[in-house]
C-alpha cells in the first residue's frame, strides 16, 4: 500500500471513530435524561392512551435528536470495520468476517433506528386530536412496526458483540494496539451480548426488569463504546507511514505506533 493510501485510511479511521463515539454518547445520554425525566416531563400511565401520546409528542424533539445521533453512529460503524481490517498486520478469514460483522451491525442498527424514527413521526402526525378509536388503531399499528424493529435491535446487539470480540481478539494476538484497548473491547462485547440475552429472556416471559436493559444500554453506548472506539481511532497513525505496512510491504516491519 502506498503512503498516500495509508494516510487516507488512517484519516478516515480517526474521523469515523470519533463520529461513532460522539453519536453513541450523545444519543444514549439524551435517552437516559429523558427516561429519568430530567429534560422531559414524567411519563404518564401507559393505560391512558391520550396522556401517553401527549407525552410522546412532548418528548419528540429530544427523542428525534437522540435517534439521529445514534443512526449516524451506526452508519459510521460500517466503514470502521473496513478501516480496522486494513490496520491489522494480516488479512485472512477472521479479519474479513470481522469487517463483515461490523458492516452487518451497522446496517441492522440503522434499519432498527429508521423504523423507530418513522414510528415517532407517525405518532406526532396522527395522535393530536385523534379519537379513541384512532388511538387504538395507532397503538395496534405501532405494535406491528415495533416487532420487526425489536428483532433488528437484537440482530445489531448480536453482530456488534461478535465484531467487537473478534477485533479485540485479533488486536490482542497481533499486539497492534495497547493492551487496554482489546480488554475494554471484551467488556463491551459482553455488554452487547448481555443486552441481547436480556431481550431474549423477555421474549420468553422471564421477569427481566426494564432497569437492567436501561443500565446495559447506558454502560455500553454511554460509557464503554465512546471510550473504546476513540481509543481505536487514536491507534491509527497520523502520518503516511506505518499503517498496516506488514501486510502490504516489508515482512516483519513493525508499526511506528505499536507498543
Amino acid at each position: 500500500m502506498d503512503t498516500v493510501s495509508s494516510a487516507g485510511w488512517s484519516s478516515i479511521g480517526r474521523t469515523l471513530a470519533f463520529v461513532y463515539a460522539a453519536g453513541w454518547f450523545a444519543g444514549t445520554w439524551i435517552f437516559t435524561l429523558v427516561s429519568f425525566a430530567i429534560i422531559a416531563p414524567q411519563p404518564p400511565d401507559a393505560a391512558d392512551r391520550v396522556a401517553h401520546y401527549a407525552y410522546e409528542r412532548a418528548v419528540y424533539p429530544q427523542l428525534y435528536a437522540a435517534v439521529i445521533c445514534i443512526t449516524v453512529a451506526m452508519l459510521s460503524l460500517i466503514g470502521l470495520g473496513l478501516v480496522l481490517r486494513h490496520s491489522l498486520r494480516h488479512d485472512g478469514p477472521r479479519q474479513q468476517l470481522m469487517a463483515a460483522a461490523f458492516a452487518a451491525a451497522g446496517l441492522f442498527g440503522a434499519l432498527w433506528l429508521f423504523l423507530t424514527l418513522g414510528l415517532l413521526q407517525a405518532v406526532v402526525t396522527v395522535s393530536p386530536g385523534a379519537s379513541t378509536q384512532t388511538l387504538q388503531t395507532l397503538t395496534d399499528a405501532s405494535a406491528l412496526i415495533e416487532s420487526p424493529a425489536n428483532w433488528l435491535q437484537r440482530a445489531f446487539l448480536l453482530m456488534a458483540g461478535l465484531a467487537t470480540y473478534w477485533s479485540s481478539r485479533l488486536a490482542l494476538e497481533e499486539g497492534s494496539f495497547p493492551r487496554g484497548w482489546p480488554m475494554l473491547g471484551f467488556v463491551l462485547a459482553a455488554l452487547y451480548w448481555l443486552g441481547f440475552l436480556s431481550l431474549l429472556a423477555r421474549d420468553g416471559a422471564l421477569p427481566v426488569p426494564d432497569a437492567i436493559g436501561g443500565l446495559l444500554i447506558l454502560l455500553s453506548g454511554g460509557i464503554a463504546a465512546p471510550i473504546w472506539v476513540p481509543g481505536w481511532g487514536c491507534g491509527f497513525p497520523a502520518g503516511p507511514s506505518g499503517f498496516a505496512t506488514e501486510r502490504w510491504a516489508t515482512p516483519g516491519l513493525s508499526r511506528n505506533w505499536a507498543t
